[in-house]
C-alpha cells in the first residue's frame, strides 16, 4: 500500500482557542506535541491531517454496515479520531490516537469495541477473538501484530496499536502513520476477520 503525498485540505475547525495556532501544512507530528499529553489544538489539527490521509489510504467498501458516527474526530479528553458504528450488532470501530485515563504514552490504534453494556464474555470464551486477531494479522505483518483483549471488564475486542513515537523517525512520519491506520483498517476488512466477530454477535443464541 503506497503512502500518499497529497495531503487533503482541512475545514478551518472554526476554533477560538487554537487561533493563530494552526501549525503549516507540512509540519508533521514531533515529540514536543506528546510531551504536551495531546490535547492542545495545533496537534489536534496535525492529527486531523493525518486521518485524512489515512482515509485517502483505505475507503470502506460499499456494502460495509459500518457508518461513520461523526466526521468530527471527538473531543479529545482520552482520544481523538474517528468511529464507525454498525447499528445491527452495535459494534463500532476507532482509528486515531489514543491516550486513555491510566497516563500511558499516546497510540495510534484501531480497535473493534462491543457495543455499550454488551458481554464480550461468550466471544472471548469461545476463542474466536483470538482467531479474528490472528487472521487480521495475517494482512499487517509487515505492520505489527493484532491484540485482542481478555480483561472481562473491557469492551474492546481486538485490535493494532503502536507508540507515536515509532514512527517519528520515518522520512514521512505523518505519512507511516496514516498508512498503519489505514492498513489495520484494511486488514480488519479484508482478512474476514470484522465479519467473524460481526456474524457472532448477531448469530441466535443457543438454546438447550
Amino acid at each position: 500500500m503506497s503512502v500518499i503525498d497529497a495531503t487533503p485540505p482541512l475545514p478551518n475547525p472554526g476554533s477560538e482557542s487554537g487561533a493563530g495556532q494552526e501549525p503549516p501544512p507540512d509540519e508533521p507530528v514531533v515529540i514536543e506535541d506528546l510531551a504536551a499529553v495531546v490535547r492542545i489544538p495545533s496537534l489536534q489539527r496535525k492529527i486531523r491531517r493525518i486521518l485524512d490521509r489515512m482515509l485517502s489510504s483505505f475507503q470502506f467498501p460499499e456494502d460495509s454496515p459500518f457508518r461513520l458516527v461523526s466526521p468530527e474526530p471527538g473531543d479529545g479528553v482520552l482520544e481523538y479520531g474517528l468511529r464507525w458504528r454498525d447499528p445491527e450488532s452495535g459494534l463500532s470501530l476507532f482509528a486515531g490516537m489514543s491516550w486513555g485515563d491510566g497516563g500511558h504514552d499516546p497510540l495510534w490504534e484501531v480497535r473493534l469495541e462491543a457495543a455499550t453494556g454488551t458481554d464480550p464474555g461468550p466471544l472471548r470464551a469461545s476463542g474466536l477473538l483470538r482467531m479474528a486477531a490472528r487472521r487480521a494479522e495475517s494482512r499487517f505483518s509487515e505492520w505489527d501484530r493484532f491484540w485482542h483483549e481478555d480483561q472481562a471488564e473491557a469492551g474492546f475486542l481486538i485490535g493494532a496499536s503502536a507508540a507515536c513515537t515509532r514512527f517519528l523517525e520515518e522520512t514521512n512520519p505523518d505519512g507511516t502513520a496514516a498508512e498503519y491506520l489505514a492498513g489495520a483498517l484494511h486488514a480488519l476488512h479484508r482478512s474476514g476477520a470484522l465479519d467473524a466477530v460481526r456474524s457472532a454477535v448477531l448469530a441466535p443464541p443457543e438454546t438447550n
